[in-house]
């Protein structure tokens, strides 16, 4: 999902509005001790907002400090010399570390801080950066030079929460605020909170809003993109268990946001699972938000000329099937399985073979191939066009084009393939669809 070109402005402006949610800025790295942390409590005094820069450890000590106690944010931020806040207004500063001190909490109280060395700071800056093509995204070196703080926590309460770090700029021997690193921070994070709070409030109007700045793309008629938000919106009211303030916030970066729902109903219902569902910034200044749906759907059969023929997972006679859809125009016989070929369709059946015949058999594929007579149901036919498609199947597309359903006899996977002009042509539907 991505934000409008407009959309920096109108979430500066919401800024002060936002409550901070849940936890957490950093990934996990595990727990580190305390060697070679520097007091917090041990701010030098003398500091004013002057011309004289502050060596990085007072610097990183003002901030620290500030993320410990809501308190010192205006005191801390007094200290620091105008050239070494970098433009970055008190606001934005108070937000941030707003949010890192809700995750300082879950840890206990933070004594000290250190810097991590290159090889810690190099892992941490992957983690956050996207793996794989990245041509799309901007990466945490866009921001330049940086050091990154760890708080460190003699009596940590959880050590498996993950770390709380800040960044500082570097040029050369000065160090500065990350201006740029926190504002971008605070915007990403306004930006996937409004999208929670589009569907916690069951707003599908704002939520396809939202959605409309993704899809630009011909397939996504206003009709798709409305069918996606309303689709997001019943997922979110029957499948997740947990609102918007128990999300975990995992990962808090400009280019990297990560949230953990802690439950959420399996595909199936049969299970309570966890989900994750992230922000990337793009290149060109816009967001996009990867959430995961489910695209399940309800079971399908086999229809001939509309009518219903066969079940996947049921077993069939031979005479059953040929009155059913007529005698194949081939057949083919390897090990236990039997395949029956007609125009434009290809069935595969695990059977009772004697010889050069078969007797009965389960029904594990279907293969479309050619439009005519056969289709699954009203719904999924040759020569569809994907948009059509997708008013039924709203998330279709953020899988590849694959969905599944269960039924008493199996689970069965289903995977279209489109033309050049996007409609459908084939339909694989089976046991194992490669």
């Amino acid at each position: 999902m991505k934000k409008q070109g407009n959309g920096r402005k109108t979430f500066t402006g919401s800024m002060n509005r936002l409550l901070a949610v849940i936890i957490c800025v950093c990934m996990v790295f595990g727990t580190i001790g305390i060697t070679g942390c520097d007091f917090i409590n041990n701010i030098t005094s003398g500091f004013n907002n002057s011309t004289k820069n502050l060596p990085k450890t007072e610097l990183a000590r003002l901030i620290a400090n500030a993320i410990q106690d809501d308190s010192e944010v205006s005191k801390s931020y007094a200290k620091i010399p105008a050239n070494q806040l970098d433009e970055l207004s008190y606001s934005v500063l108070s937000e941030y570390c707003t949010i890192l001190r809700k995750n300082s909490a879950a840890h206990g109280y933070a004594e000290s801080f250190r810097f991590l060395s290159d090889e810690e700071k190099e892992e941490y800056f992957r983690s956050i950066n996207p793996a794989g093509d990245t041509s799309d995204y901007r990466l945490i070196e866009d921001y330049g030079e940086m050091d990154v703080v760890e708080l460190c926590y003699k009596k940590d309460k959880d050590p498996s929460a993950p770390p709380v770090r800040f960044t500082l700029a570097k040029n050369k021997d000065n160090y500065a605020l990350a201006s740029e690193y926190i504002t971008d921070s605070m915007l990403a994070y306004v930006y996937i909170n409004h999208y929670f709070d589009m569907i916690d409030e069951g707003n599908v109007d704002g939520l396809e809003a939202v959605l409309k700045a993704s899809y630009s793309d011909d397939i996504y008629m206003n009709s798709v993109v409305r069918a996606k938000a309303n689709y997001l919106s019943e997922y979110y009211r029957f499948k997740v268990k947990t609102n918007h303030r128990d999300y975990q916030l995992k990962l808090l970066s400009p280019t990297h946001i990560v949230y953990v729902i802690p439950e959420v109903f399996s595909d199936y219902g049969d299970n309570i699972i966890s989900k994750n569902v992230e922000l990337r910034l793009n290149y060109d200044g816009t967001f996009r938000i990867k959430d995961d749906i489910p695209s399940s759907m309800s079971e399908v059969r086999l229809q001939k000329s509309g009518e219903t023929k066969l079940r996947m997972g049921s077993t069939y006679t031979q005479n059953e099937i040929y009155r059913l859809l007529g005698e194949p125009v081939l057949i083919s016989f390897s090990k236990e399985r039997v395949t029956l070929f007609y125009r434009g369709m290809t069935l595969k059946l695990n059977a009772e073979i004697v010889g050069d015949k078969w007797t009965a058999g389960k029904l594990t594929s279907i293969d479309i191939r050619k439009a005519g007579e056969y289709s699954l149901g009203e719904d999924i036919y040759m020569g569809m066009n994907v948009s059509e498609l997708l008013l039924t199947y709203p998330m279709f597309d953020e899988w590849g084009y694959t969905s599944s359903f269960k039924n008493g006899d199996g689970e069965f996977t289903l995977v279209l393939e489109f033309d050049q002009y996007k409609n459908v042509s084939r339909i694989r539907l089976g046991e194992s669809v490669g």
